[in-house]
């Protein structure tokens, strides 16, 4: 946060910081709503294929251990709330207020669900690298989740 906040400063010098923080908190709550209302209209098997990002936001040997029992008795309610805040963090964090700002309230549902398309597609793709022959594997791989 300090460093979108820092970089928001750079592009507007006579907002103060609260200021500048509270919008972003603003934003992201905006993008959170429409990524949950997107996430909700998703069918049955889409749902089940965003578990992974449950990852982020339980402990590892948790996860590893009971992420199939916990991903039965941990309520969608949930599990979307956590994604989509997620989501619009790292989308306003990257993209920058400007951006989230300037989007129609009635775009943001479709632009979130294909936010988080590319993202899973450039983990996949990370994952291909990483497991590949390329010499610079780990250096490229690294390179493509930044």
């Amino acid at each position: 946060e300090a460093s979108r906040i820092m970089a928001e400063s750079r592009l507007r010098p006579h907002v103060p910081l609260p200021k500048l923080s509270e919008q972003l908190s603003l934003a992201i709550l905006r993008v959170t709503n429409a990524a949950a209302d997107a996430l909700e209209s998703l069918e049955p098997e889409r749902k089940e294929r965003l578990w992974p990002l449950m990852r982020e936001h339980l402990p590892a040997p948790l996860f590893d251990a009971y992420s199939t029992r916990i991903a039965e008795a941990l309520p969608w309610e949930y599990q979307k709330s956590l994604i989509a805040a997620s989501l619009a963090s790292r989308l306003v964090y990257r993209e920058g207020l400007s951006w989230a700002e300037s989007l129609p309230s009635e775009a943001l549902p479709t632009v979130c669900l294909e936010y988080l398309r590319q993202e899973q597609r450039i983990r996949q793709l990370a994952e291909d690298v990483r497991t590949s022959s390329l010499g610079e594997r780990d250096e490229v791989s690294e390179l493509l989740i930044r």
